[in-house]
This record gives structure tokens, C-alpha cells and sequence, in this order.
């Protein structure tokens, strides 16, 4: 059993997890709680627990792969257990207790996880279960050391005398064994053989982490180094482990190295199922931007087609509207230059002989009317004699001098209404039918199209380019191009000839693309 110890302790690494950082992980908080314990750690770890603003104790790790203290998954399971009525009440963060009951695990709780939302369920029972993050353990108690050694601080023990009150605080750090020393004990170390090629500092000086040696992880009952694997238990143990817990299992206790191996294996394998997954998804993914931007293009050529469109049918309106305009102004100016026309000609026939043979009669004497009887008499018989050639002025206006307009308003709006329509066909819901089972050489075959939008109603409009074709699969003869017959609402009738008897293939494609159940295997009867 040593001889296995001083092998692992040659040949053990430590295995590190390289964990994605969430956005929300806030690694300032460590340096609220603990000054300088994160200045010289990775950059994409966080060493503070969300729950408890602390540095982490004994990291447990959920299936999200963020960590939390175990004490403080511990009292969060708790506290939603004995909080369930008053779920509203608590932080935002935790949400859907669902609280079960499965055989030995005891009560399971529900909660998001803090930093990603992912619902988790665990138990108290079982927060022991949960893997433990070494790494981050370690990482942990790296930053402390840095930490306690920057500081300075004068009430640090000294980590390697039994009574360490009596011999005073520490005054240095051994950064090769990782213990705080007293004076006597920095004496020591620079006397003895196998201590004075040891790497000892003062507190107070500030340390890279390349400076002090790798911290190991440690068992949480014997806080002593993991130097076996239990294959049975599933876990790391300590050489004290194999006289406890583990003494039956001696024959099933590996070196981790040979356990991590094995791991490593697995994990290169399902990392390369999962990479090549990934890169399906990103294809995928980059497909959907790319179709995403189409749509954005599209959306915009499209509107301006519409504004294109709609300008070009308003400037047809109001061209129309002026042709209009000019038409009634046109024919109005043609019949009230008719009527002034009319008018004038009248107004000439109005002769000022029936004034003076009215002012004769009623004023002159009986010689005065004899006189001038013969030249009254003459001028009345003309006015008359012309009087009879007047009969198309004397007609009273009828309607016809009036201009008059037809518009159709309410027809023409309605037609307006009908103008352009979204296409939105979809082939893959479109479906066809026969009414024949058995199509026969030489005999008309009619196929019925219903095209369908991509909510499966029925797509009404005819912009669809339509095309039917039957080919022969053993037959060298030339393939028979449907006819559409009637189309209506949306409803094709197609009617084809085949020329050959045997196996066919029909082929129903709306504009390139294939219908429901399209291409399809077809048998034509033998003429008979």
C-alpha cells in the first residue's frame, strides 16, 4: 500500500475542468468579501459562491455546471422546503418548488439555478452526491494563500508547531511545502537538509501563483491528499479511507491516474459526438441568420414594390382624374358656345319693328297711321315671313345641353380592395386526387389540385405556375404534360393521356416544388 502511495504521489495529476463562464457570473463580489483574493487567479473563473457572496467551501457542482457552497445548497433546499405556501415571498431567483417524494432520496426540491435559470431538482439528503469542483477548490485555497500572504496579517498561526500560541504568528510562507511558519520555523527550514532549498517568503510580499507549489485536493473527513480511486464507491479517497469506509474494497481501489484515463477517454469521445452535434447546430443556426436576412431584404424590396406599385396606380388616378376634368371642361365650353351661339342668333332676329308698329297704334293719329301704314305693314310681313325658319331656336334647353359623368365609384373602390395579395402557397400542404383508381392507356386521366397556403386553406389566387408530367419508367416514349382545364378558387383540373401501358411516375410541382405525395408511383392499364 506505501509503494502505491509514492507511485501516485509521482505520478497523479490533477484533473482540471475547464468550465464556460455564464454572463451573469460576478466575479467582483470576491473582492468585496476577500481583498486581493481574486487579483491572481484565471480570469474565467469566479471564486465567490452566488448564494452566499463568499468564497466557495467545498464547491458542488449542479448539472448546468455552475457551482455553489455545499452548505449553501444545503439551507437553500431547506429554506424552499419549509417556505412552499409563501414561494411568492422569496427572491426572484428561485421559482417552481415542485416538492417530490422518490424511493431513497427523500423530499426533492425544485429551484432555477441563480446564474442560468436551469431548473434543478436535488434533495438534501443528496447535495453530497453532487460532483465535487476540485478545480475550483483549489483554485480557491490558491487565491487564499496569495491573499493571506500579500496581507500581512499579524494573527496568522503558524502551521507547523504544535502550540502556536507559544511560539508567536507566522512571519513567512513556504511556498514549496504551502505552510505559514513562526520564526523558529523559518530558522528551521533554512538548517534543515531536506527544508533549506525550500522557496520562503516574508508576509507581506507579493507572490505569483507560478511561485507556490500545486495545492492538492483533500478529503473532507480526514483532510488529507486523494491518492485512490474506489471503483465500487465511485469517488476519490485518502489513504485513511482505505482502512475506514473503504476497507472492502481494497481489490476495486485504482490510482486516479489510471481512473482519470480512462474519463479522459470517455469524454474525448462524447466531446467529439457533441462537437460534431455543435457544428450541425451552428450550420443550422448560421442557415436561420442568413434565411433571417432574406426575409429582412425581402421584406424591405417588397414594401417598396408596394409604395412603387401604389404610387404608379395614384398617378394613374390622378391622370385620369385630370382627362376627366379636361373632358367636362371640354364638352362644357362645346355647348355653352352652342347656346351663346343660339343666343346671339335670337337676340339679331329681335327686330325693332314690332316696337314702332305698337308705338304707331297706340300713339299716332289717323293720319299719322295712314301714312306710314304701308311701310309698317311691309316690315311685319318680312319679320313674320323669317319667324318661320326660327322653329329649331325657339326649342326649349333640354337635358342633353347639360354635361353628365358616370364614375362607378363603389365598383372601382371595390376593385381597389383586390389589389395584391401576399403568396403565400405551400406546396407540401397542397394536395391532388383522381377520381380514376385505374388510368388506362389512351384514355384521359383528370387529376384535381387544391392549392393550399401554409396554413392549409385554400390558396385562392392564380399566380401559381402549375406542372403536371406523367413519365414512362420502362418506355422510351416522351413524357405526357398535363392540361389545365379549369382552375377556380384555388382547385385545378388537369387532364393528361398517357401513351403507354406499365409503370409511371406523376410529377406535380407549384412552381418547382413538389405537392403532397408528389412524385408518385403510377400504373396505367392496357388499353383494352
Amino acid at each position: 500500500m506505501k509503494r502505491m502511495m509514492e507511485t501516485v504521489r509521482t505520478k497523479d495529476e490533477p484533473l482540471k475542468i475547464k468550465r464556460p463562464r455564464s454572463s451573469d457570473d460576478n466575479g467582483t463580489r470576491l473582492s468585496n468579501s476577500t481583498e486581493g483574493l481574486e487579483s491572481n487567479t484565471e480570469k474565467d473563473i469566479s471564486l465567490t459562491c452566488q448564494l452566499c457572496s463568499q468564497p466557495y467551501t467545498d464547491p458542488r457542482m449542479l448539472s448546468c455546471f455552475h457551482c455553489f457552497c455545499r452548505e449553501c445548497l444545503h439551507r437553500e433546499v431547506q429554506r424552499l422546503g419549509s417556505h412552499q405556501e409563501n414561494i411568492g415571498e422569496g427572491p426572484q431567483q428561485i421559482m417552481e418548488v415542485q416538492p417530490r417524494q422518490r424511493q431513497g432520496q427523500g423530499s426533492q426540491q425544485g429551484f432555477n439555478c441563480p446564474i442560468c435559470q436551469k431548473p434543478v431538482t436535488i434533495s438534501v439528503g443528496r447535495i453530497k452526491d453532487l460532483p465535487q469542483d476540485l478545480h475550483l477548490e483549489v483554485e480557491v485555497k490558491m487565491a487564499q494563500y496569495q491573499s493571506k500572504i500579500a496581507s500581512n496579517n499579524k494573527v496568522v498561526p503558524c502551521d507547523v508547531c504544535i502550540d502556536s500560541t507559544s511560539s508567536g504568528p507566522a512571519v513567512g510562507f513556504c511556498c514549496s511545502c504551502l505552510h505559514f511558519l513562526c520564526q523558529q520555523c523559518c530558522d528551521h527550514h533554512k538548517r534543515a537538509r531536506n527544508l533549506y532549498q525550500h522557496d520562503v517568503v516574508a508576509l507581506g510580499e507579493a507572490v505569483s501563483r507560478e511561485r507556490l507549489s500545486e495545492v492538492k485536493p483533500t478529503c473532507a473527513l480526514h483532510s488529507k491528499e486523494f491518492i485512490f480511486y474506489c471503483k465500487v464507491c465511485n469517488c476519490l479517497i485518502c489513504y485513511d479511507c482505505t482502512t475506514n469506509d473503504h476497507k472492502d474494497h481494497l481489490q476495486s481501489i485504482a490510482l486516479p491516474s489510471v481512473a482519470a484515463n480512462s474519463r479522459r477517454d470517455d469524454i474525448r469521445t462524447l466531446l467529439t459526438s457533441a462537437e460534431e452535434s455543435a457544428s450541425k447546430l451552428a450550420v443550422a443556426i448560421n442557415g436561420k441568420i442568413t434565411a433571417l436576412k432574406a426575409v429582412e431584404d425581402n421584406e424591405e424590396t417588397v414594401c417598396q414594390r408596394i409604395e412603387q406599385s401604389f404610387l404608379q396606380l395614384h398617378q394613374a388616378l390622378d391622370d385620369r382624374r385630370k382627362t376627366l376634368l379636361a373632358d367636362v371642361h371640354s364638352s362644357a365650353l362645346s355647348k355653352k358656345t352652342a347656346l351663346t351661339l343660339q343666343k346671339e342668333k335670337c337676340e339679331k332676329n329681335l327686330s325693332c319693328c314690332i316696337d314702332v308698329a305698337s308705338t304707331v297704334l297706340e300713339t299716332y293719329t289717323d293720319c299719322e297711321i295712314i301714312s306710314l301704314k304701308q311701310l309698317v305693314s311691309a316690315e311685319l310681313r318680312t319679320y313674320n315671313h323669317k319667324a318661320q325658319s326660327w322653329s329649331s331656336s325657339l326649342e326649349p334647353c333640354v337635358c342633353s345641353d347639360i354635361v353628365k359623368v358616370s364614375l362607378q365609384t363603389d365598383k372601382y373602390k371595390s376593385y381597389l380592395s383586390e389589389i395584391g395579395h401576399l403568396i403565400d402557397y405551400c406546396p407540401e400542404k397542397s394536395t391532388w386526387s383522381s377520381t380514376s383508381s385505374s388510368p388506362m392507356e389512351g384514355d384521359p386521366y383528370i387529376l384535381t389540385v387544391e392549392a393550399k397556403d401554409s396554413n392549409g386553406q385554400i390558396y385562392p389566387y392564380d399566380d401559381i405556375k402549375l406542372k403536371v408530367v406523367l413519365k414512362p419508367l420502362n418506355d422510351t416514349r416522351s413524357d405526357v404534360l398535363g392540361k389545365i382545364s379549369q382552375h377556380r378558387n384555388g382547385k385545378y383540373s388537369i387532364s393528361l393521356t398517357p401513351v403507354c401501358s406499365g409503370p409511371h411516375q406523376l410529377s406535380i410541382t407549384m412552381n418547382g416544388q413538389h405537392v403532397q405525395n408528389s412524385p408518385s408511383s403510377l400504373r396505367i392499364e392496357e388499353a383494352i
